[in-house]
């Protein structure tokens, strides 16, 4: 742990390297805001061939819900967009050779990212006690894929990782679930698909017919992010800045590259120890110390107020099996003092830590 001031500090095995969890989205959101501004807003476009088939090409919006596609649908409807032969989807502008979970579960922090994916690549589901099977959200219409999981699931109300889907012969769940949820609610819109959707990549000569800006602009996602430690959110901006480093299309190594080259910025001096392999937090290969969080807490601190409070903190908190962290700013006299903690153990012991850390450093404070 490290707890450091202008002229004080607490510390403990500050400089080695430990797994940060969901700790390292202060990172991965320094790395979105510096690089792509705080009204940053993605991008969907969209396309019209000669036989009237319709292309959606995405860029990575993570914020492409029921509602945002419903105001899509509308706004081409306005456009005079009423009847449209097929549906075509392109997600090019990603090309991932893996996920971050190896293995996927049923659980939405799994949901695999991608440039063209809706509704966070997860699906809100309802089983009632009778079998019956719903929407589990208002403004997320039933989708013929949401009615098959729901058929192997016990009543409840779920929100299932996409993956647990199988999609189709020709297309991933992710375009599936795009595929279907672009048709049911475009059809609201007034829109009629006439022959279904598949994948397939936006010809060369064609130009947007409308571009569609994404409803957050980005300094509200990463509050959203942090908020709800989401990891979908956070690897599509870890992927996202990658572009904006080394161009179309995004992969992992992109990313990690542009990582580097944005660490070694900030990181000035020695000890420095950092390793990230993904932006989320969720993978053991990310190694990071206190010493080295609390230097990226202390370029984060403009942004501090993005962070949720705990304890009477500015707080984000990382978890996974035997993995507890905390990282953020005690509040003093109107300032932000950075705190980390990197519990990699079998107890839990950080709530107590982290009030024991932040009572002491103000009666130090106190005292002088």
């Amino acid at each position: 742990y490290m707890v450091q001031g202008e002229d004080s500090v607490l510390q403990f095995r500050a400089h080695e390297p430990f797994v940060p969890a969901s700790t390292l989205k202060i990172l991965t959101s320094l790395f979105a805001l510096k690089t792509l501004g705080k009204e940053f807003r993605f991008e969907t476009h969209f396309f019209l061939d000669k036989d009237n088939n319709l292309y959606i090409k995405g860029y990575g919006d993570p914020f492409l819900t029921s509602e945002s596609l419903l105001q899509i649908g509308q706004e081409l409807s306005n456009r005079g967009v009423r009847r449209i032969t097929s549906l075509f989807l392109d997600d090019s502008s990603f090309e991932l050779d893996s996920q971050v979970a190896d293995t996927p579960s049923a659980n939405p922090y799994d949901a695999p990212n991608g440039a063209l994916a809706v509704n966070f690549n997860a699906l809100p589901i309802h089983v009632g006690a009778d079998g019956s099977i719903s929407s589990g959200e208002p403004q997320t219409p039933l989708l013929p894929m949401m009615d098959q999981i729901g058929q192997k699931s016990p009543p409840g109300t779920y929100r299932i990782n996409v993956s647990a889907h199988h999609g189709s012969r020709h297309l991933g769940a992710p375009l599936h679930y795009a595929g279907e949820l672009f048709i049911s609610l475009f059809d609201q819109a007034g829109i009629v698909v006439e022959r279904g959707f598949s994948g397939k990549r936006v010809p060369e000569e064609l130009s947007p017919i409308y571009i569609h800006y994404g409803t957050h602009p980005l300094v509200e996602i990463v509050r959203a992010c942090l908020k709800y430690s989401n990891n979908f959110i956070a690897n599509q901006l870890f992927l996202t800045v990658g572009i904006s480093y080394f161009g179309l299309p995004a992969t992992w190594e992109k990313s990690r590259r542009a990582m580097d080259i944005f660490s070694r910025k900030i990181l000035t001096g020695p000890h420095h120890q950092l390793r990230v392999v993904e932006g989320s937090g969720l993978s053991r290969d990310n190694q990071v110390s206190a010493a080295t969080l609390i230097k990226i807490l202390s370029h984060f601190s403009p942004y501090g107020d993005l962070l949720p409070i705990e304890h009477n903190l500015l707080l984000k908190t990382g978890t996974l099996e035997d993995v507890f962290c905390y990282a953020g700013y005690i509040l003093e006299n109107g300032g932000l003092v950075p705190i980390a903690i990197l519990l990699n153990q079998e107890r839990n012991s950080r709530d107590q830590l982290v009030e024991l850390l932040s009572h002491t450093w103000l009666q130090r404070m106190q005292a002088q």
